[in-house]
Parts: structure tokens; sequence; C-alpha cells
């Protein structure tokens, strides 16, 4: 029978230089607290290739997609379980005629046939 080799990076008897330290403060003031964005961020677009254009408002720390904005600014706000489908299925194009409001439901559906043609 062979005998299994030890794969930690410890040695046996060694002791690691944060054993019983918990919550440890190297340095506070560079420390990450919650709520906090980083101090060179003003705000505006950001550029996420899965979902398109987002804006980030700073007041509210919330980001939402630009379809979404501006079709609550010309229409309505979106209820609850809508989603904005874009027409021409690019969704770079925020143009206000490409822009629907469609339900979740709605949504699995062309979402069903658009996978079987």
């Amino acid at each position: 029978m062979t005998q299994r080799r030890n794969k930690t990076s410890f040695k046996k008897g060694n002791i690691p230089w944060n054993k019983d330290i918990k919550g440890i403060h190297l340095s506070e003031n560079s420390e990450w607290k919650k709520g906090n964005i980083p101090h060179n961020y003003k705000g505006g677009h950001q550029i996420e290739s899965k979902w398109g254009r987002i804006t980030y408002d700073i007041k509210t720390k919330k980001k939402t997609r630009d379809a979404r904005l501006i079709y609550e600014k010309e229409y309505e706000k979106i209820p609850r379980g809508y989603i904005i489908w874009h027409k021409d299925k690019d969704k770079w194009n925020d143009n206000i005629d490409n822009l629907e409001a469609i339900s979740r439901k709605e949504l699995a559906y062309r979402n069903r046939w658009k996978s079987i043609i």
C-alpha cells in the first residue's frame, strides 16, 4: 500500500501568519466599504457587452439599461414583470420606434420560436 503525500502549502508544524487574526485591518484608509464607489467614477454610461448600454446613477447607486430609461421617458413606467424588447433584435439600437414593452410570458414565446426557426 502506498502512502499519500500531503499536497498543502504548509508543512506540518508551520503556523500561517494570520492564524487567530479575525477582521484584521491593515490599512483602514484603503479598505473597501459597503456602498463605496470608485473615487474617480462620475457616473454616466458604461458599456456591458451582454446587455448593451447601461447608465449608473450616483445618487441612487443603481444601474439601469438605457433602453428602459428611453422607454419610460417616452411612455410611462414599465409594469412589473415586463421587459423591453428590441424589435430589430439589435440591443444597441435604442431608438424609441425600436422598443416595445412585453411580458415575460411573451418573451418566452418569442424566444421559443426563435430557437425552432
